[in-house]
């Protein structure tokens, strides 16, 4: 399985590595939404994690041009921000599989995953 993370902070993106880089599990790190997409472009994922806060294409413009192409558009899209879902406007959440809320521990960060991976 392989991730793509989107972070424009090396920390966070170091840290997610560090959680999810484990035996049957890729974690592939990116500093911003048009990385993400050009890796994409280019490669596999089967899951999307990204920040919501990024320059050049936020997390929720990431994951709703992910959304326009036809082999991603089931692909889950977690979304790991210090907002809140509900300081997003609905309609902008929409493609969005789940939310999590930094600071969060390693756990509940494993359990999201584990819980939108495909089997």
């Amino acid at each position: 399985m392989t991730i793509l993370h989107a972070d424009d902070s090396s920390a966070v993106r170091h840290w997610v590595a560090e959680q999810l880089n484990h035996s049957g599990t890729k974690v592939v790190s990116v500093a911003d939404g048009k990385a993400a997409l050009q890796v994409l472009h280019e490669s596999h994922c089967d899951l999307l994690l990204t920040d919501l806060e990024m320059p050049h294409l936020d997390g929720l413009q990431l994951a709703a041009a992910v959304r326009e192409w036809p082999i991603y558009r089931f692909l889950p899209v977690l979304i790991l921000s210090t907002r809140r879902p509900n300081e997003v406007e609905p309609e902008r959440r929409q493609g969005v599989t789940g939310w999590i809320v930094k600071p969060t521990d390693p756990e509940r960060l494993r359990r999201w995953v584990r819980r939108s991976l495909p089997l």
